[in-house]
């Protein structure tokens, strides 16, 4: 049977408390008495249990994550992001996935609660009264990326997404596009969906364009989709610029409009929204509004560190975003 921490402080003359303290940095310890500690802890090559130290301090040093689906490029880069900064600061991650499906987050918030993790990362689109009453439910810091969940417990980082496409249409409108149409995600998802859509519209608006001689069409996030809504915009309308509300989507729209013959960017001007490594690649190269995942990984592990050290942390973090032009686009 291996030593525990009873067995370190015999042999070191020491309480059990103060070996804790030592294994863990908290707390006062006189120097010679954290000597000993340490002469025993080399000597016999002791490494506590993660276990027993979380039982001891109350604390796991794990943080639950829950994102959609992590066959998405973006949220895989959005985990790296995570698991390094959290690797980097001495925590774990139990990672999970739900597809958006609430059953699943309700579950997996419960099952977090049983693992005592410190606190939860979560990425969802909709927060229903179940999420609530679990989230009441739980004494931990909760980390929600990509929308703006109104709870005076959450944390939230987020882009401006209404800004960002308000000022991604405004480049296509300053490249001459005139007859424009967006390809939008579900109202129902407020930050891709409805927030990207108002920022569309107040972009066309504020040139004068009338929203009724807009063609508008929705999507899933998908290239199918894309490819399915660029074909429905040009049989019901000739357009020269399109934005989707992200670039799988615009992908899908590139897609249809080469199968077509139509010229890229000539004819038609296509921009997307996040910036994955397929919009770089793709040929026509996407116009894009880059998303830092990686970078809104580590910010979610950095805001949860200081909820738990109880430093003033703004509850609405806003994520930085870029224009980026490429071929899709004049």
């Amino acid at each position: 049977m291996g030593l525990n921490i009873k067995d370190i402080a015999k042999l070191a003359g020491v309480s059990p408390a103060t070996v804790s303290r030592v294994i863990n940095g908290t707390g006062n310890v006189a120097e010679e008495n954290k000597q000993r500690v340490l002469k025993v802890l080399e000597e016999t090559g002791y490494k506590p249990n993660a276990l027993a130290r979380g039982l001891l301090m109350n604390k796991t040093n794990v943080i639950g994550v829950i994102v959609p689906d992590l066959s998405n490029i973006n949220f895989a880069e959005f985990v790296k992001g995570i698991e390094n900064e959290a690797k980097s600061n001495g925590l774990s991650v139990l990672l999970t996935t739900s597809e958006n499906d609430t059953d699943s987050e309700i579950s997996y918030f419960q099952l977090f609660k049983e693992k005592r993790v410190d606190g939860i990362i979560f990425s969802g689109t909709i927060f229903t009264e179940r999420h609530r009453e679990e989230l009441e439910k739980a004494d931990i810091p909760f980390i929600v990326f990509g929308q703006w969940f109104e709870h005076p417990k959450l944390t939230c980082v987020n882009v401006d997404n209404e800004r960002a496409a308000y000022e991604a249409t405004k480049y296509l409108i300053s490249k001459g596009a005139k007859n424009l149409s967006m390809i939008m995600g579900p109202l129902w998802d407020r930050s891709a969906g409805y927030d990207r859509y108002s920022g569309f519209l107040k972009a066309i608006v504020e040139e004068g364009i009338n929203p009724k001689d807009i063609v508008l069409e929705e999507g899933d996030f998908s290239i199918k989709s894309g490819y399915k809504a660029m074909k429905s915009i040009l049989e019901r309308k000739k357009i020269d610029g399109v934005l989707a509300a992200n670039d799988f989507m615009a992908l899908g729209a590139i897609k249809y409009l080469v199968d077509k013959g139509i010229n890229i960017p000539d004819e038609v001007q296509v921009m997307g929204f996040d910036d994955n490594i397929i919009s770089e690649i793709y040929n026509p190269s996407l116009s894009t509004i880059k998303i830092d995942f990686y970078e809104a990984g580590k910010m979610c592990v950095k805001a949860f560190i200081d909820t738990t050290d109880n430093k003033p942390i703004d509850k609405n973090i806003l994520l930085p975003y870029q224009l980026i032009i490429r071929r899709s686009t004049k």
